[in-house]
């Protein structure tokens, strides 16, 4: 899931039914049940399109209506117009588009009709993923949810791959199959889903940084884990779905907390080898309330905001990237001959639904005795920690799906075709299935690397508290937002993860 990008954390948006922004100079004056279609362009203007009609093949939108400026003034009268869909940067409409084109990139407004009571109660508790894929666990064979795809990408611009393992499959010769779906009110636009394929060393595992993999001799769980509970060892002892959570500061969501770690025994690396730490994890939703958050304040002007980006406007990354450090990762920490903690390594990755599995890189010649985490307060839920003995990076073998099948959600299917190739442009229901044959052979590990971006939907709910004030203080001054915000997220944080998955769209 989820959410609050490497670049722009908090400004977000896409489709649904009905636009609350109005049409005209201003775009102040449109009817609410008319399909309404705006299109952002790449210098800034904007042409609003009461009716239109898409030519794929040509990439063109004919339709009637006005272009407006980068100051938002008319250019022209109302009338005729051509818009050439390669210099538009967004869409947005209040209906579903049939054409991949225009949909892969279309920001959805007004969503409230259909949304679940659960996330009518809490509109900051609202289900929200990227493509979830769900892969066969060893110990029961059932598909499990074991990755969130691109959880950062949350613009076309922002279009990044993502190194997922699927750390509770074993990989055998032959057929095998993953199944994505797209279970919240977004777009999801997938480009690439490839297997990387490692024969797993004997009794050891193969892990993954951010960009490459690494061949993990033994993995080893703490002998003792302490947090400011006391004793966390048995929470993080394995992958099984027992995790070490806390809660939030009561006056700071940046606040910072720590958990040590020992090893039995010396801790040092092999002969020519290196030291790794692998930390299962998940974030709690603190970082999907502060995107909902910056979006509730946007309300309108949101998507005028993800098109800025995608134009490449400094400002607009800017500020994302400073809440995205204040929201903070999982650093991990060796203590120094000066006897103060010195971070070495970070993990992080948005969303709060699959725990993944992620390598952090210890310095080489490190001793690993004594390790600490610092992380924000209630920010992560940690299921699994070991200490790794690396003996040098891995060589995948990449295998691409042999063909994929789909069946499209009811709600959303109109006139749209289930993809048989990539990209795959999903809506809220849409469910596919990801056919590979593994290399003959057995204990294979697997990770996913998807690469694509998703568009959130926008709800109306979220619209009734736009103040730009607030969006522009939360952009510029991100650390006293999270003070400010802090006791709003207290008031929500006993029944949020409930909420969260009451409020999910579609089920597995």
């Amino acid at each position: 899931m989820r959410m609050l990008a490497a670049a722009i954390a908090v400004w977000t948006v896409s489709c649904a039914h009905h636009l609350d922004r109005k049409l005209g100079p201003t775009l102040q004056t449109v009817d609410m049940t008319a399909p309404v279609l705006q299109a952002h362009m790449r210098d800034g203007s904007v042409y609003v399109l009461d009716h239109w009609t898409i030519d794929d093949r040509a990439q063109v939108i004919h339709g009637t209506g006005q272009k407006l400026g980068a100051d938002r003034v008319p250019l022209a009268v109302a009338g005729p117009l051509e818009v050439r869909i390669p210099d538009v940067a967004l869409f947005e409409t209040n209906t579903i588009a049939t054409s991949a084109s225009v949909g892969a990139m279309a920001v959805i407004t007004g969503v409230s009709a259909v949304v679940t009571a659960a996330c009518i109660a809490n509109p900051k508790a609202c289900f929200g993923s990227c493509p979830t894929f769900y892969a066969p666990d060893d110990a029961t064979g059932q598909p499990v949810l074991q990755a969130e795809g691109f959880s950062d990408a949350i613009a076309p611009a922002l279009e990044k791959h993502d190194l997922d393992s699927l750390y509770r499959t074993t990989g055998h010769g032959g057929p095998f199959t993953l199944t994505v779906t797209n279970e919240a009110y977004e777009t999801h636009v997938i480009k690439q889903a490839d297997l990387l394929v490692v024969q797993r060393p004997p009794g050891g595992r193969v892990l993954a940084t951010p960009e490459e993999l690494w061949l993990a001799s033994s993995v080893v769980p703490p002998a003792a884990c302490t947090a400011a509970e006391g004793d966390c060892t048995e929470a993080v002892r394995a992958l099984d779905g027992v995790e070490r959570t806390s809660l939030t500061d009561d006056h700071d969501l940046a606040a910072r907390e720590t958990i040590d770690l020992r090893f039995d025994g010396d801790a040092r690396a092999l002969a020519g080898g290196r030291l790794g730490l692998a930390i299962g994890a998940r974030q709690t939703l603190v970082t999907t309330f502060l995107m909902y958050q910056g979006l509730a304040y946007l309300g309108t002007r949101a998507t005028e905001w993800l098109a800025k980006l995608e134009r490449g406007d400094a400002l607009a990354s800017a500020g994302g990237r400073a809440l995205r450090s204040l929201v903070g990762g999982i650093e991990v920490q060796l203590q120094g001959d000066d006897g103060a903690w010195h971070t070495v390594d970070e993990i992080y990755e948005t969303g709060p639904l699959a725990t993944d599995v992620h390598l952090a890189l210890l310095p080489e010649g490190a001793r690993a005795g004594h390790v600490r985490l610092r992380l924000p307060k209630g920010g992560w839920r940690i299921d699994h920690v070991a200490l790794a003995t690396l003996t040098g990076p891995a060589t995948p073998v990449r295998i691409s799906p042999d063909a994929i099948h789909g069946a499209l959600g009811a709600e959303y299917a109109g006139g749209r075709r289930v993809a048989t190739a990539f990209p795959i442009v999903t809506l809220p229901g849409d469910r596919y299935e990801l056919h590979y044959t593994l290399p003959p052979g057995d204990d294979y590990e697997l990770v996913l690397d998807s690469r694509g971006y998703y568009l959130e939907w926008m709800r109306d709910a979220w619209l009734r508290e736009e103040n730009p004030l607030a969006a522009l203080a939360m952009f510029l001054d991100p650390a006293r937002a999270m003070r400010e915000l802090a006791p709003a997220y207290k008031k929500l944080e006993p029944t949020a993860e409930k909420l969260f998955w009451s409020s999910r769209y579609a089920h597995p």
